[in-house]
């Protein structure tokens, strides 16, 4: 798995997956997001935000592709939450080539725990990509809406996010495969 654009463009990120197992979901959920998902998903986002100086969080961070084409594209910082010890050395791995290890902030521990110790930390960018399975949607989101964000994408399977009210925000929907995004902005 490569970086696709940035300043890290066409650099590696370290995974623990094998991609034959992991398309039929055999890897205790993890699934990571295609280059072609996680260039259409960064076409849209560079219409939507300048990444420059933005403060994101990877949730659920897998091998943190996300975040370190976050980064490379110009964030200032980014938080990344995952519970597999195995993944959380990739991330250190790639972050450690890379040189960004100053960037990031890794997050050993269940997301739903991470959000609730810190849901008075404000970020520019989040980005959710639970296991499709994930029983706890409702409980996810309810905790993302009570911290400060201004732009939240989640990755899921279906092409809805559940019953919430989505008044207060944009909502983009774009579909790549089997891949969902739905993007919330804030309105201002």
């Amino acid at each position: 798995m490569r970086i696709i654009g940035g300043k890290y463009r066409s650099r590696r990120v370290h995974s623990t997956h094998e991609p034959n197992n992991c398309a039929k979901g055999n890897i205790s959920g993890y699934r990571p997001t295609t280059d072609r998902a996680r260039e259409t998903l960064f076409n849209v986002l560079n219409n939507i935000i300048d990444f420059e100086s933005t403060v994101c969080l990877d949730l659920f961070a897998g091998s943190g592709a996300i975040g370190f084409e976050l980064l490379s594209r110009g964030a200032a910082s980014c938080d990344m939450v995952e519970n597999s010890v195995k993944q959380v050395n990739n991330i250190k791995k790639t972050a450690s080539e890379l040189g960004c290890t100053g960037e990031i902030s890794i997050y050993e521990e269940n997301v739903l725990t991470y959000l609730k110790r810190h849901n008075n930390k404000f970020h520019d960018i989040i980005f959710a990509d639970p296991p499709y399975e994930y029983e706890f949607y409702n409980e996810l989101m309810t905790e993302i809406f009570s911290t400060g964000f201004t732009i939240f994408v989640l990755e899921h399977a279906g092409e809805s996010v559940g019953m919430f009210n989505l008044n207060d925000f944009d909502v983009v929907h774009k579909k790549v495969g089997l891949t969902n995004f739905t993007i919330l902005i804030k309105k201002e």
